[in-house]
């Protein structure tokens, strides 16, 4: 069960560590000669960010504590059942919010490097 609970984390992130980082961003007018290999640097910048930043880690242990906290409060189950299954579920809950996280933050790379290469990017 202790291996379960540790692996949840890397499980729900594992799907978004690329996420954001993709970003097609939209220009205000026609794209430069060096746009194409501007957007492929900025993409691998904003890829190479962790997706397990202190941030996400707080909102998965938030979404952890939370939920397994609901589970204790439940009288149709024991306690240990209880603590277990809303830690799991705050956990996924917490892994959805912080996948979120990750991806507007990537994306927020990705517009900033190309406005710094001297890109009209408006988002």
């Amino acid at each position: 069960m202790k291996t379960l609970f540790a692996l949840m984390p890397v499980v729900a992130l594992a799907a978004c560590s690329g996420t954001g980082a993709s970003h097609q961003p939209v220009l205000s007018t026609k794209s430069g000669p060096t746009y194409d290999a501007d957007l492929s640097t900025c993409q691998s910048l904003a890829k190479s960010q962790p997706v397990m930043s202190p941030d996400t880690k707080t909102t998965l242990a938030k979404g952890a504590t939370i939920g397994a906290l609901v589970g204790l409060a439940d009288d149709g189950v024991s306690s240990a059942e209880g603590l277990a299954a809303g830690a799991v579920a705050g956990l996924i809950g917490g892994g959805l919010s912080a996948e979120e996280d990750v991806r507007t933050a990537r994306k927020a790379i990705v517009v900033q490097c190309l406005r710094d290469k001297g890109h009209p990017v408006v988002g």
